[in-house]
């Protein structure tokens, strides 16, 4: 298996653990209680955008409490959230930006564009905040478009050990851009 491969295996390894769900669910949710649910589901990318705006303001709310990983697939899509990821990069410990390089990233604090090109990533959006007090994740791939509509199935967690495994991974996808985690038992330690 390729370094490629691995996020791919794990996902579909993890997906069925999670109860499925659709966006009704989702919008049901008061916010207090999306932040105790794990949950799998179908998407639009107006649903996606709604979850993960919940984990950047999170991340914007605890500030220097998280590393923030994130991909936009294709670089270019970060534009229409620039005011969003401003602020995101200002409260993150590091914010680490995933896509294929089809723009150039715009200039954010403590931020590291990764070129995701040629890879199994282009298919998958993500967002995973991780730090002490504070482990979110949504993880999808894209899944083929119905009339031009994109869709995305995935999951949504606050389970410490998601955000670990998938940032573990991306490290050792890109070990000199990515630094290893700390495990959430030791991350409170310090």
């Amino acid at each position: 298996m390729t370094k490629q491969d691995t996020l791919s295996a794990f996902y579909h390894k993890l997906l069925p653990l999670f109860p499925p769900r659709t966006e009704g669910y989702i919008n049901r949710l008061k916010q207090q209680d999306l932040q105790h649910a794990n949950f799998r589901y179908i998407f639009s990318v107006k649903s996606m955008i709604e979850i993960s705006h919940m984990i950047e303001d999170s991340v914007i709310n605890t500030l220097g409490g998280a590393d923030t990983h994130v991909s936009f697939q294709y670089f270019s899509r970060i534009n229409a959230q620039l005011g969003q990821y401003t602020k995101v990069a200002e409260a993150s410990k590091g914010l680490w930006l995933y896509g294929v390089s089809d723009a150039p990233l715009p200039q954010l604090a403590r931020t590291t564009g990764i070129d995701t090109s040629g890879t199994p990533l282009e298919k998958y959006w993500f967002v995973v905040a991780y730090g002490p007090g504070i482990y979110a994740t949504l993880l999808a791939e894209e899944i083929d478009p119905e009339e031009g509509q994109r869709f995305y199935e995935g999951f949504y967690t606050f389970e410490p050990n998601a955000a670990f495994q998938i940032i573990s991974l991306l490290h050792h996808m890109f070990p000199t851009q990515v630094p290893p985690p700390i495990a959430p038992q030791d991350q409170e330690k310090e």
